[in-house]
């Protein structure tokens, strides 16, 4: 399979990581209001509250996914099959230890997670402790999928992927709309959750392995050895940084739970849901920079990168600019249209605080995406580190003092402290342009005879 792309291939590609990207939030948007008048905010809000424990799960141990994807494109662009195979059987290998850790961790965990911790009305408890458990399961199917995304994603094919996982969402919507008309509730949408993720599962390492030239799984547990202390050696800095990615992204939503209930949740991730859509956009338009990089650099391509760097950055902002200020004027009459004026009268505050703060988070893609590729997760862990703590640390002390607006002043904290990934990647270019100028320097040297070669 060729390393490289053509034009029309790469704009293909973003074309579907945006569609991959902005189906889910897209999809929740249309349906919250069906979901929230048949489950009720209380159960809206529960279902919210599994869904955030379950990223959570996900994020305490994910970003080994990176890892696939970092290590499987470089050794693509170096031509290099048995790297590629050693690199994507570590990253399964690690996923899938992790995965049933973590779910059986969940499993165990929910009576005291509902019981003590989160506020949860006791009438609901019971059934809010079985979705836990059957969204444990979901989180490790989701696991292993994870990988096979991203070695797909590694050699820049991104179609079969995305409109699989897109299928997989509608379908989800969907059959929790019908089951909430039917009374169905919370424990029937998450067994029909689990019930398309195992069909999602089967179907993503299929096209993994045709993708891989894979006739079939390699040997996970005779190849993945070789390559695990290299696959971990960058994707626990990449774990590092989406635990702390977790501790803003979705524990605000936790707390949200923790303090003031399930109801006032269902109204906050609503709020969050749409603002989230500007980094979504985001995401999905500049994803394919990170594989995109990390083959090119991997060939020292360095002029082409900095050059392609450059006009992404310009392009997101902008494209940031131009969806965050029409949504942030238009708050109060976009809640009014969705929910109505009661939702409207109580959250546009919310909402105006929540596109900020995801707005500031999107501009920040494009850098983190290019210092993956560059190879420099430490330093967004610390990045992702400082603001997590700083915005949990906000986030628990506004929700006390100001209520649900205290979680949108906390992702604009977050936001804030996240545009420092710019300065990584800055540092990255300046020590590629003295080691060339260096090494310039010597050629011409060598060639005047001046020193031996």
């Amino acid at each position: 399979m060729n390393t490289d792309r053509e034009p029309g291939t790469v704009r293909q590609n973003v074309v579907y990581s945006l569609l991959d990207y902005v189906s889910q939030p897209a999809m929740m948007v249309v349906t919250a209001p069906i979901l929230l008048r048949t489950l009720g905010p209380r159960m809206y809000g529960a279902w919210m509250l599994v869904n955030a424990i379950t990223a959570v799960a996900s994020g305490l141990g994910g970003g080994f996914g990176d890892g696939a994807t970092k290590f499987i494109s470089m050794y693509r662009g170096r031509k290099d099959q048995e790297g590629v195979t050693r690199s994507f059987s570590a990253a399964l290998a690690i996923n899938c230890v992790l995965g049933s850790f973590l779910a059986i961790g969940l499993i165990t965990s929910a009576p005291l997670l509902m019981g003590s911790i989160l506020k949860v009305d006791p009438a609901i408890r019971g059934e809010v402790i079985v979705a836990i458990r059957i969204s444990a399961l979901v989180l490790a199917l989701r696991f292993a999928e994870v990988v096979f995304v991203s070695a797909a994603r590694a050699y820049e094919v991104y179609r079969p992927v995305v409109v699989t996982s897109v299928s997989s969402r509608g379908l989800i919507l969907a059959l929790a709309v019908a089951l909430a008309i039917r009374g169905y509730g919370l424990v029937g949408i998450l067994w029909a959750t689990l019930l398309v993720e195992a069909l999602t599962l089967i179907v993503q390492a299929s096209l993994a392995c045709h993708t891989l030239n894979f006739h079939s799984l390699p040997p996970i547990v005779t190849i993945a050895g070789a390559g695990i202390q290299e696959v971990f050696s960058f994707g626990a800095f990449t774990w590092l940084k989406s635990v702390m990615g977790v501790l803003f992204g979705h524990l605000d939503r936790l707390l949200v739970a923790a303090l003031l209930g399930t109801g006032p949740l269902a109204f906050y991730v609503l709020c969050n849901q749409i603002a989230q859509i500007i980094p979504s956009i985001v995401v999905s338009g500049f994803n394919f920079i990170f594989p995109h990089f990390s083959a090119r650099s991997a060939s020292d391509r360095w002029a082409e990168c900095k050059t392609d760097y450059r006009k992404a950055t310009v392009a997101a902002s902008s494209l940031v600019a131009m969806v965050c200020m029409p949504m942030t004027f238009a708050a109060h009459r976009i809640l009014i249209v969705w929910l109505g004026p009661a939702a409207a009268a109580e959250c546009s505050s919310v909402l105006i605080a929540l596109t900020i703060g995801n707005g500031l988070l999107a501009i920040s893609v494009v850098p983190q995406y290019t210092a993956l590729a560059f190879g420099r997760p430490r330093a967004l862990v610390w990045i992702n580190l400082i603001a997590g703590v700083v915005s949990i640390i906000a986030c628990y002390a506004l929700l006390r003092q100001v209520g649900l607006v205290g979680g949108g002043f906390a992702k604009i904290f977050a936001g804030l402290m996240s545009l420092s990934s710019f300065v990584v990647v800055a540092c990255v270019f300046r020590k590629c342009e003295s080691t060339r100028s260096r090494n310039q320097d010597t050629a011409a040297l060598v060639s005047l005879g001046l020193i031996g070669s």
